[in-house]
């Protein structure tokens, strides 16, 4: 697993300005990888995260269903399930409070890994495929084991910047602990060399691209 190299410089504060070109840049990386390139980047990164020991039979998994330009998961879902993981895609349990909950995929009987993405059968709002589970199998993120997060990018310190919605930023706020495990999972193009840090951050425990399995050090000065 690649360590990424602490940062000694000052983090700026970051503007709207600032961030929304951010985003701009990194998506413009990321809509330019082709098709058979996203499909060969899922299978190289479902080696990576098969060799990495952090999926374990019985623990519970959270990923997401990807829209068309973000980093495919359909390698990685079916590799936790073929270890035996418990699977959870996230939906939106209040779209007013921004509130992210985690339902289980219930797949029908004798299903496998092939019917998996087949048990999401909504789409939200913004047109992500969510699981039907029921609203009481819904989970916290703090009560699941690992989590893999989409992003738009990604620095040596581990921070992640999303599409600005703070739907993760508040499911994984003041969860105390190591729980759950924080995994961003990019593509290479989507590492930039530095992301300025808000107060509501919560820095990733790793990152998973194509290439490799880091493993971020925080940077020696903090805001």
């Amino acid at each position: 697993m690649a360590m990424i190299p602490s940062s000694a410089l000052s983090r700026p504060a970051a503007t709207t300005a600032d961030l929304s070109a951010m985003r701009r840049s990194a998506r413009r990386a990321r809509r330019a990888v082709g098709g058979e390139a996203r499909a060969a980047a899922g299978k190289a990164a479902a080696k990576l995260l098969a060799a990495s020991g952090l999926l374990i039979a019985g623990a519970h998994i959270a990923c997401y269903a990807p829209l068309l330009e973000e980093f495919p998961t359909t390698a990685l879902l079916q590799l936790a399930l073929r270890r035996g993981c418990v699977i959870y895609l996230p939906v939106i349990a209040s779209r007013r409070l921004r509130l992210l909950r985690f339902a289980p995929v219930l797949l029908p009987r004798g299903g496998s890994d092939h019917t998996l993405l087949a048990a999401l059968t909504r789409r939200n709002r913004y047109g992500i495929a969510e699981p039907s589970a029921p609203r009481h199998l819904w989970r916290s993120a703090r009560t699941l084991d690992l989590i893999m997060l989409p992003l738009v990018a990604f620095d040596a310190s581990g921070h992640r910047l999303g599409m600005g919605g703070g739907y993760y930023d508040r499911a994984l706020a003041n969860g105390g602990g190591r729980r759950p495990f924080k995994l961003g999972i990019a593509y290479e193009c989507q590492h930039l060399p530095l992301i300025p840090r808000r107060a509501w951050d919560v820095p990733l425990d790793a990152v998973l691209t194509e290439k490799t399995l880091r493993r971020p050090m925080p940077a020696r000065h903090v805001d």
